[in-house]
């Protein structure tokens, strides 16, 4: 009797074993992407969404592709407790290979609120960078919000 509810507990862990490999190969990230023509440039497509939840504000930053001749990424801003008032165009750069570029524009939502979303809009880089880093600075008095994505 023993040796059957051995072999029954082997069995189990096996089945066990092997749910938890087929649930991590099924989601598991993909590591490399194809790069997607943005005019004359291009910006890895498939970049991961970022979110910091430092402060009263919650900040999610989505790398987009972009319809003109510029670079987006998608900002969302949303709290419960301050009003969103920051230029994100004065608040926020792009850091791609140590040097530092700033906004060329905003398409979204105006100043105020507690929910704010929208595009901003950096120029090309060429040669395309390694990494790139997108600051945003004083928002819901955090200092500085760093989103690092690897191109290369």
């Amino acid at each position: 009797m023993n040796k059957s509810y051995l072999i029954i507990a082997i069995v189990t862990l096996f089945f066990i074993i092997a749910g938890f490999q087929i649930m991590n190969k099924s989601g598991k990230k993909q590591e490399t992407q194809e790069p997607v023509s943005l005019g004359s440039a291009t910006l890895v497509s498939g970049l991961e969404s970022q979110t910091n939840y430092e402060g009263a504000v919650v900040v999610s930053v989505v790398p987009i592709k972009s319809i003109d001749d510029s670079w987006g990424f998608e900002i969302i801003l949303d709290t419960h407790s301050v009003e969103l008032n920051d230029d994100l165009t004065k608040t926020s750069i792009l850091i791609a290979d140590n040097k530092s570029y700033y906004p060329i524009a905003w398409d979204g939502d105006s100043p105020g609120g507690h929910h704010r979303s929208g595009i901003l809009r950096f120029n090309f880089i060429l040669p395309q960078p390694t990494s790139i880093t997108i600051k945003i600075l004083e928002v819901g008095g955090i200092k500085e919000r760093n989103f690092i994505w690897r191109l290369k």
